[in-house]
């Protein structure tokens, strides 16, 4: 038997102690966050404030050096931040020939309890699931969807549905919900409704050609970077070329949140179409912004209205509700079971919309934070801790808007951050952006997709959107989730006897 160096053993001691410590002062400092949490999430707050504390610090040399004990090296605190510590503490005291010196601590979650806590607000929140997997399907819905379209969904396994409120009315919605809910009783499936209303989305209003320019923009193979013109009003832009001495062709793109245009500064970032297309500003005047195109998919771009734009690298000044929003949150008081948060930036932004479903009298509604901008992403905890004065609270990593601001090489762990961060706070996460979008569009889908629906097991819910094969996509989802459910827990690793382990 190898024989522990006492001096290194009371080296880790002193670092897991230290992280303890920060643990304990985080939570203390900030106690206000967890008083204001709902009594349901105080548990989750106070465990997600012991994880931020020790996350704070680069753990990688411990590991190492508690691995190499044959202990715990910390990499699945997040349900359990510190008794995982105390546990490591209490074995660190034993190998040091202390056994039982240290008190016992009082923790706010312990592995199991943590679990069953995070199971709990995902049943309240998603619904009760089906028997052979922990994730929940959800289907984005067409607003013509037929009743006998939805019984076949719910037969394939879905368990939440979702309204785009981007789309449609309340008169369509109100269809599509009284369909769904009769296809629910008929089948005997429960069905969880979330709607997402809109938010402050900027997509493009209008394209005008300037100068003989044409709506489709392509890089030249000279290597020159053609240029549009983003503005408030189309008579900005004869204005603004006139003040800028700017000639030549190029585009006028209209927004429909004209305001955006008066944020922009010289070096944002501008993208198109999730990411279709990429510029970044030159110049800025009264109504306009000049955009020098740096990038196009497969080198040439056709500029349609309707289509969305994102603004990366520019804190908007817009509201987090616009007036549409207003008037859906009258529906979805009335009818749906959760409402989506969209383009969420802020803490503040988030009050005002549990103010309103107060005010609506549906403060029950359940509360999804949709994270899916940079911003969003810098002060998600912050974001979550507020969500959480909610009783029923969840987070969609809506992945596509996030991979256009922030790039695909971020977005690789920026996912995997959002999930820990959600499982340390006991919230419910929901794995979105075209999941299996190849099957659901062709009935075929790619290698990479079917990954990407196993990684979705770590999600309580994953989000599928409309489409020609979505029957047949529910069903494959269901299948890979069943099989993942017996293989994995979050990161762990569940160890279920393998068929190829036999050499007989």
């Amino acid at each position: 038997m190898t024989c522990l160096d006492p001096h290194t053993i009371e080296q880790a001691l002193t670092a897991v102690g230290a992280l303890r410590g920060s643990a304990v002062e985080h939570e203390e400092r900030h106690r206000a966050l967890i008083d204001a949490a709902h009594p349901a999430h105080r548990a989750g707050a106070t465990n997600l404030l012991h994880y931020l504390a020790v996350r704070q610090r680069d753990l990688r040399d411990l590991q190492r050096q508690l691995a190499s004990f044959g202990l715990s090296s910390l990499g699945r605190l997040e349900r359990c931040a510190l008794a995982s510590l105390d546990a490591v503490l209490g074995a660190l005291d034993a190998l040091a020939g202390r056994p039982g010196t240290r008190p016992p601590g009082e923790h706010p979650t312990t592995f199991d309890a943590g679990e069953s806590l995070l199971e709990d607000h995902a049943r309240a929140l998603l619904g009760e699931g089906r028997p052979g997997r922990q994730t929940r399907v959800m289907v984005t819905l067409p607003g013509d969807a037929r009743k006998r379209d939805l019984k076949r969904l719910l037969e394939a396994g879905m368990d939440v549905a979702r309204i785009n409120c981007s789309k449609g009315d309340a008169a369509e919605w109100a269809g599509l919900v009284g369909r769904l809910r009769r296809a629910a009783q008929e089948t005997g499936f429960a069905c969880k409704i979330l709607c997402d209303i809109a938010g402050p989305n900027p997509r493009v209003s209008i394209v005008s050609k300037v100068d003989g320019g044409s709506a489709r923009l392509a890089l030249p193979e000279s290597g020159g970077r053609p240029q549009l013109w983003l503005c408030k009003d189309l008579k900005d832009v004869k204005r603004a070329r006139a003040a800028a001495a700017e000639g030549g062709e190029a585009l006028a793109v209209g927004c429909t949140i004209p305001e955006v245009v008066d944020d922009l500064r010289p070096g944002h970032r501008v993208f198109y179409d999730d990411g279709r297309l990429g510029g970044t500003v030159k110049l800025v005047t009264d109504g306009a912004a000049l955009v020098e195109v740096d990038f196009a998919r497969q080198g040439s771009v056709k500029l349609k209205p309707g289509k969305g734009l994102n603004f990366p690298d520019t804190e908007l000044g817009i509201a987090p509700l616009t007036p549409k929003d207003l008037e859906d949150l009258d529906f979805i008081a009335r009818h749906a079971d959760m409402v989506g948060l969209s383009f969420v930036r802020t803490p503040s932004d988030v009050e005002r919309l549990q103010a309103e479903l107060a005010a609506r009298e549906a403060a029950h509604l359940g509360l999804v934070l949709k994270i899916e901008t940079t911003p969003a992403f810098r002060q998600f905890p912050r974001l979550l801790l507020t969500a959480m004065r909610s009783e029923n609270v969840g987070v969609m990593v809506a992945r596509g808007d996030m991979a256009v601001e922030m790039g695909f090489v971020r977005l690789a762990e920026v996912q995997e951050e959002l999930l820990w961060l959600c499982e340390a706070a006991l919230v419910p996460a929901i794995w979105a952006t075209q999941v299996l979008e190849s099957l659901n569009k062709t009935g075929v889908p790619t290698r990479g997709e079917v990954t990407d629906a196993a990684m979705s097991s770590r999600a309580e819910c994953v989000m599928l959107n409309q489409g020609e094969n979505i029957v047949a996509t529910v069903h494959f989802v269901v299948d890979v989730l069943q099989r993942m459910h017996e293989h994995q827990d979050k990161k762990r690793a569940l160890l279920r006897p393998l068929s190829v382990s036999r050499l007989d």
